[in-house]
Formats: C-alpha cells, sequence, structure tokens
C-alpha cells in the first residue's frame, strides 16, 4: 500500500505523525510526506516532496499554486490513501481528489485553530466551512478527529458515520517514563508550546505576577517554545521580552529535550485557547505531573478537575492564580495529582493507543 501525508509544517510532522509513518513502513506500506519542507538528514523509508504551502496564506493565487504542485505529487506517487494533517492540508488534498474516487483520503484534524474560534467570525472562515460542506458532500472522506467539540463542528458541516475520535497524538511510554520531581527552593512552573496568544500565555504571566507576595518568592515559571510569526495570534519576541523577571518569568526559547524539562518542573500549565489535544500536556501526564489547564476544546479532556489537577475558564487570570497558589504551598499534593496524571496518560493517551486506532481506520478503508 502506498501511504501519502500531506502536513503544511515539516517540524509538526516529526514530532507528532512520524511513528504512524514507521509503524507503516514496517508493515511494508510505501510512505510519502508532501510538506512545506525537506527534513535534513532525510529519514530512512520515507520520499519526501516540498511544495508550496504557507499556514496563514489566504490568497486566492498563493492557494491555487500550492493545489497545483500538489496535484502534480499526487499523481507522481499514486497513493491509496492520502492522509491530511491541520486543516489547510485537509483542504488541499481533498479539492485536489474531489472528483478522484478510487484514491482514499484520511483528514487528521489536530484543532480547529485561529479562523474556528466562535468570537473570530470571518469571510475567511465562512468560506472555508462552506468548502468543507463541498468536499463532504462529493468526496466522502474519512476524518479522524481528536475531541469532541471539533468533531461536533464537522457534523454541522456534513458528516455523518464515516470519523472516528483519536485522543491526541500519542506519547511513548517507554520513553517518557514517570520521573518524580526533585527538591528545589522555588516550585517550577513550566509552559511548552508556542509563544501565541491563543496559548494563554499572557495569562498565564498575568496569573504569576498576582500571586501574593510571599507566594512569589518561592515560585519560577520557566517557559519554553519558539516565536511563530506566521501565526495571525503570534507574540513578538520584543513584546515577551518586555514581561519576563529575571528568576521569576524566564523564557528559555525552543528545546530539544522536553523530557528533561518536564522532569525538572513540579506544576504544569496550558491555559490554551483552543486545542486538538494538546501534545506538550500529555508528555507532561506521562512524566507525572499535575496539570492546570482551560476548559477549553482539546484541553478540557487532558484533566479531571481536582483529581489530576484543575481547569479553570479561557481567560481567567485570577482563577489560574488562585490554583496554581493551591499547588504551590502543597507540595504532598503536586505529587499525587502528579502519579495520577500518569495513571489517565497510560489509560487513554499512548503512543501504541493512538497507532493501533490509527491503522484501524486505513484497515477500514481497505475494506470499503
Amino acid at each position: 500500500m502506498r501511504l501519502l501525508f500531506v502536513v503544511n509544517d515539516i517540524d509538526f510532522f516529526i514530532s507528532h505523525r512520524l511513528p504512524i509513518a514507521e509503524f507503516a513502513i514496517k508493515n511494508n506500506y510505501k510512505v510519502f510526506v508532501a510538506s512545506n519542507s525537506i527534513p535534513n538528514p532525510k529519514i530512512k523509508g520515507i520520499t519526501f516532496y516540498k511544495f508550496d504551502i504557507k499556514r496563514s496564506s489566504i490568497g486566492v493565487r498563493s492557494n491555487l499554486n500550492s493545489l497545483i504542485q500538489l496535484k502534480k505529487i499526487v499523481k507522481s506517487v499514486s497513493p491509496d490513501i492520502v492522509h491530511g494533517i491541520t486543516l489547510k492540508s485537509i483542504l488541499l488534498s481533498n479539492l485536489c481528489l474531489i472528483f478522484n474516487s478510487k484514491i482514499e483520503r484520511v483528514n487528521a484534524v489536530s484543532g480547529l485553530g485561529f479562523l474556528f474560534t466562535s468570537e473570530r467570525k470571518s469571510v475567511a472562515a465562512s468560506i472555508i466551512k462552506c468548502l468543507f460542506k463541498l468536499i463532504n458532500y462529493l468526496g466522502k472522506p474519512y476524518y479522524i478527529f481528536q475531541n469532541e467539540n471539533d468533531l461536533n463542528e464537522f457534523i454541522k458541516l456534513g458528516i455523518k458515520n464515516n470519523y472516528k475520535l483519536i485522543k491526541g497524538s500519542g506519547v511513548d511510554q517507554k520513553e517518557f517514563k514517570y520521573n518524580s520531581p526533585t527538591n528545589k527552593q522555588k516550585a517550577n512552573i513550566t509552559f511548552t508550546g508556542r509563544i501565541l496568544k491563543d496559548k494563554g500565555i499572557l495569562e498565564l504571566i498575568k496569573a504569576i505576577e498576582i500571586l501574593p507576595h510571599e507566594i512569589r518568592s518561592k515560585v519560577v515559571l520557566n517557559i519554553y517554545g519558539k516565536i511563530d510569526l506566521d501565526n495571525p495570534a503570534h507574540i513578538t519576541e520584543k513584546e515577551l521580552k518586555k514581561l519576563l523577571k529575571p528568576n521569576f518569568i524566564v523564557w528559555h526559547g525552543n528545546s530539544d529535550d522536553i523530557k528533561s524539562v518536564l522532569a525538572l518542573s513540579d506544576i504544569y500549565c496550558l491555559p490554551s485557547y483552543r486545542e486538538g489535544l494538546p501534545k506538550s500536556t500529555i508528555e507532561a501526564m506521562a512524566i507525572g505531573r499535575p496539570i492546570i489547564t482551560t476548559t477549553a476544546p482539546g484541553c478540557d479532556d487532558t484533566v479531571e478537575d481536582g483529581f489530576n489537577g484543575f481547569k479553570v475558564k479561557v481567560g481567567d487570570s485570577e482563577e489560574l492564580s488562585k490554583k496554581l497558589q493551591i499547588l504551590i504551598e502543597n507540595e504532598q499534593l503536586r505529587i499525587q495529582m502528579g502519579k495520577y496524571s500518569r495513571d489517565l496518560f497510560l489509560k487513554n493517551f499512548t503512543l501504541e493507543k493512538v497507532v493501533s486506532q490509527t491503522f484501524e481506520v486505513y484497515d477500514k478503508l481497505f475494506q470499503r
């Protein structure tokens, strides 16, 4: 079988979908990836194609050019399955195949992104929804969703029974093992992710700043992640640096060793506005840390409130600060909640589970 992944960011593919590709190779699939660049070094067993795809571009000419290039790649590869990852890649791959009934397509919706949040109604969002209605009517693709909120949005766009709910991208339980927190003078609150307003980073910084004075001296916020100027919700490096304070609010840039970062943490916090199902949070759960997040789609699925952490409303810095204070002041509660996080991870979010469920989808398509 010939499997073509289409994704707008090669780094995202490597961090979130490479294990699926590697499992496919072990099971005698021919695997191809079409993306914005080719990794260096290349990955054994995968043939890569580069085409022009820009996450933030909504221009007709730019996207038409992307579509033409992708169509040539599809013709060259002649895949049995095209697996689109993230909304733009899904749109392009499905438009490319809209009148092709021989090639099966899997649409992996890993979050609905900037345009789909209800507060941001726009012409672009309306056009995208109309395109998905057309695709669902003519193409009958198969969908993978990470949370029920995203699924319900797409039910409105015409999908029926052609979907599966798979919780996240998976984390390897053998690689991310439980790691007991170390004793430190200050409680380490950790954020990992792109530096975006939509990730709740500004609310997190404010929550730290409004902690009572006697608590502030007992904590440090460590921020790990890269600036993403291509995202409409970006925060510039200059803007972020104005908010930093030595030994209190610290930005370390991007990290290539998230396991070590999380092992040094005491509390993991992601106050995001919306996610598919955040891999960063699942990694922290696997390590065994209490989680503070929001009631937003995707985030909501990672925490049982009061069991392995706490959930607050999106944008509520005061409530976030109160929940942080509870964990900062109670080391035993942090440790217990962290153990519960590990239990929930093993039950719901392991890589083995995600890969197995994904190949159940492939098998189902081959039987149609």
